[in-house]
């Protein structure tokens, strides 16, 4: 859908955080004939004109409706109102814009790592003299991209696309990128392959080899779609290439084939490496771990602590605790339990052989440590678990427990909705905890 078939047309807004609002922007941008904004808490903050409402069944009368990320198209009133009017995403719409612009946009996506390999790409691109815009679900909405003319004629867009989003954009084909899959949001999603449906689907409509794949994504995405439409990262950048692009501030393996992912995907887009190789290396070696994603935040008494917030699944959490293999680690681990299964974490942990300490919190780390105690004694081992009540019990316990040279991880493998807001909230909390107690921010 194009921005120019609302003109004329009432439209409603369903959700209405980021997104929501760069929707109620657009419809007022495009001469909508009507805009209505609902949502569990009726915003106040509205254009004048703008009606809101609290009820689903207001937006029966609108013949197209933005549909908010967070609102999984399976539920039962998502269903119904699918049957009566158009649902749209912001994100669908954008894409269709730019597509018609003839922007070259990159769309990277992932169970994890899609943040940190979107904004490589986007640092890649700037140092090889084609200055990309960096957007999505990273933070800004890309309705409010296209309306404020922030993409230039020939500018290369590079846009992070959550499985929310990529559910709902329809046709787009341009390039693409898949960093990891795996287990996640399964409550919105209702189960795994229709997760890995989804958050794969924004690729429907690409052509041959243009999108990069990961070795560990290629199997699942070739069940998803067409494998004449995936390339391995190796075919465009060989392994051997990665050495002369060290990443000096980033830690793990995975943020490697991260790395590589993203060059690939920038020489698909036609970054020519050879000539470009110092400004690129250069890039490369500058990058700075992304906030919430294995970020050291503060040290005591040489105790460093970092902020992994962001990672909600048993796959990150292993990851995380791999970038800091033969470091003692405290590992803080737990929030909102989705059914995910933690048995193959815990028996990584228990193989650490004792370098990887765990203190779970709520709710998700009674059923942690009971893996770990069963994967424990199935070795011969103590258990290397303490469980807490909260968050702050747990950097407590970390605070008296850790010692010198060691780390302290935040790294809960679930969300953070059953105690916190948001993950930020979750991460600003530690980090107040922290100061609190007398650490340094670093």
């Amino acid at each position: 859908m194009r921005l120019a078939e609302l003109a004329g047309r009432r439209v409603g807004v369903w959700g209405h955080g980021r997104e929501g609002r760069a929707a109620v922007r657009a419809a007022l941008t495009a001469r909508a004939a009507g805009v209505v904004v609902v949502d569990a808490v009726p915003p106040v903050d509205l254009p004048p004109g703008v009606q809101a409402g609290s009820d689903v069944a207001e937006l029966a009368g609108c013949a197209v409706v933005f549909r908010s990320p967070g609102i999984s198209p399976y539920r039962e009133d998502a269903r119904a109102l699918a049957a009566r009017t158009t649902l749209t995403s912001g994100t669908g719409v954008a894409l269709a814009e730019f597509a018609a612009r003839d922007v070259p946009t990159l769309c990277v996506t992932g169970t994890k790592g899609k943040s940190t390999t979107s904004a490589l790409a986007a640092a890649v691109l700037t140092a090889a003299s084609r200055p990309a815009v960096h957007a999505g679900n990273i933070g800004t909405p890309l309705l409010d991209v296209l309306l404020d003319d922030a993409v230039a004629e020939g500018t290369p867009l590079v846009v992070e696309v959550s499985s929310y989003q990529a559910a709902a954009v329809e046709g787009w084909s341009g390039w693409g990128a898949v960093t990891s899959l795996a287990p996640e949001h399964l409550d919105w999603h209702g189960d795994v392959e229709t997760y890995y449906r989804d958050k794969l689907h924004v690729f429907a409509g690409c052509g041959p080899e243009s999108v990069v794949v990961s070795a560990q994504a290629r199997s699942i995405a070739e069940q998803h779609l067409d494998p004449a439409v995936l390339v391995d990262p190796a075919e465009l950048v060989p392994e051997a290439r990665l050495a002369g692009f060290p990443l000096e501030r980033l830690s793990g393996v995975h943020n490697v084939a991260n790395l590589h992912v993203a060059l690939a995907a920038c020489v698909r887009m036609g970054v020519d490496l050879d000539r470009s190789a110092e400004a690129v290396r250069r890039a490369v070696a500058g990058f700075r771990a992304l906030p919430h994603r294995l970020s050291p935040v503060a040290t005591r008494d040489g105790v460093t602590f970092v902020d992994d917030a962001l990672s909600t699944t048993p796959v990150s959490v292993r990851a995380a605790i791999d970038a800091f293999a033969g470091q003692q680690v405290t590992l803080i681990a737990g929030g909102q339990d989705r059914g995910l299964d933690y048995t193959d974490l815990a028996a990584a942990v228990v193989a650490r052989g004792g370098t990887v300490q765990v203190l779970t919190i709520p709710d998700t780390g009674a059923r942690f440590a009971a893996d770990l105690r069963a994967a424990a004694a199935a070795a011969g081992v103590a258990a290397p678990v303490t469980e807490t009540g909260s968050l702050a019990d747990a950097v407590a316990e970390a605070l008296r427990t850790a010692r010198p040279g060691g780390l302290v991880l935040l790294s809960p493998g679930a969300p953070s909705y059953n105690r916190f807001r948001n993950y930020e909230e979750l991460a600003r909390t530690y980090e107040q905890i922290l100061l609190d107690a007398g650490a340094q921010r670093v």
